[in-house]
């Protein structure tokens, strides 16, 4: 992860911000300390993943890639990293006070995801376009998720 610099690790790190609310609508809310653990256990699983996927797809010690490679990093890894994160989030289900905010802060890393896969280079740009839901995230409590 290292080797594509802090905004890529930033990315990484927005990445496991998680998902969205909902759940099963017949299942018992979560806690907000089970919902945090629960969603925690599938953002470290989440990051696993994509530091072994960035390794595979990019085994050099690549300092500034390529147009071409952050966009297979976006399309590739990131984007189906973070989409998935949503999805098993989302199958969880937050504690009803909770739902409201966390909702906005899913919605934040959705509408940086699509500007970063409009244009890849945001990743280096020294802008995080994750900072916002990252800190929502930490804030609301997660350790895994939306580190940064």
């Amino acid at each position: 992860m290292k080797r594509y610099g802090c905004a890529i690790a930033v990315a990484l790190l927005a990445a496991s911000v998680g998902a969205g609310c909902g759940g099963d609508d017949d299942a018992e809310p979560l806690t907000k300390a089970e919902y945090i653990k629960q969603g925690d256990a599938i953002c470290k699983k989440a990051n696993a993943d994509f530091d072994k996927q960035l390794e595979e797809k990019f085994p050099d010690n690549v300092k500034k890639p390529s147009e071409e490679q952050l966009t297979t990093l976006t399309e590739d890894v990131l984007k189906p990293n973070i989409e998935g994160q949503l999805n098993d989030l989302r199958d969880l289900t937050p504690p009803e006070s909770d739902e409201e905010t966390l909702n906005a802060t899913y919605d934040k890393l959705e509408t940086a995801l699509a500007k970063v896969e409009d244009d890849p280079k945001l990743l280096l740009s020294g802008e995080d376009p994750f900072a916002t839901a990252n800190k929502e995230a930490q804030d609301y409590g997660f350790k895994e998720c939306g580190e940064g």
